[in-house]
């Protein structure tokens, strides 16, 4: 009858304003200031041995490249907040590419955006088009339903390609429900 009808998205959803907000600004360094010092959000991890990737940063990009053996290499980082729980995600980044897909491990070359959530090893490894060859700056988005009970994430970059570089700027992790 008489009853208002919740407007789509935030209120529909349940959250509010102040929570999408607060939501959104949980990506912490997306410039990528602080890669490589003591105290960083970001952090760097490879399969196994001697670093065999490199990072550098400049203009508020990463640049990520394949520097020795290692199949492959993360930057990433971690988010906590309850509002996760239960809830469908989108992490994007702005990618440009020049990946080669001459690899000579199992794998399978890849390379772009990194999301994981939920138990186990429930992760997205550059689950997204291109992801591999030469293309020039693109929006790419993941997104993923977080399980219920689980309110951590990590979001970030792999790089399991052959030679080349992978490089982003402006990631960001939001709430499906906050978006327009």
């Amino acid at each position: 009858g008489c009853a208002e009808t919740p407007s789509a998205g935030i209120g529909a959803a349940g959250l509010s304003a102040k929570d999408c907000a607060k939501f959104s600004s949980l990506m912490a360094d997306p410039k990528f200031e602080t890669l490589g010092r003591w105290g960083s959000v970001w952090r760097y991890s490879q399969h196994a041995g001697n670093r065999s990737f490199a990072t550098t940063v400049e203009d508020g990009r990463i640049n990520f490249s394949r520097i020795d053996d290692e199949p492959w290499g993360i930057v990433s980082q971690k988010i906590t907040d309850p509002l996760l729980s239960g809830r469908t995600i989108r992490y994007s980044a702005d990618l440009k590419g020049d990946v080669s897909d001459l690899v000579t491990h199992g794998f399978g070359a890849k390379s772009g955006l990194y999301l994981r959530y939920g138990q186990g090893r429930a992760t997205s490894v550059a689950e997204h088009e291109p992801n591999v060859g030469q293309w020039d700056w693109q929006r790419v988005a993941l997104e993923v339903r977080v399980p219920e009970g689980f309110d951590q994430i990590k979001v970030g970059f792999v790089y399991q390609g052959g030679e080349g570089v992978l490089s982003a700027r402006a990631p960001k992790v939001e709430l499906l429900e906050c978006l327009p």
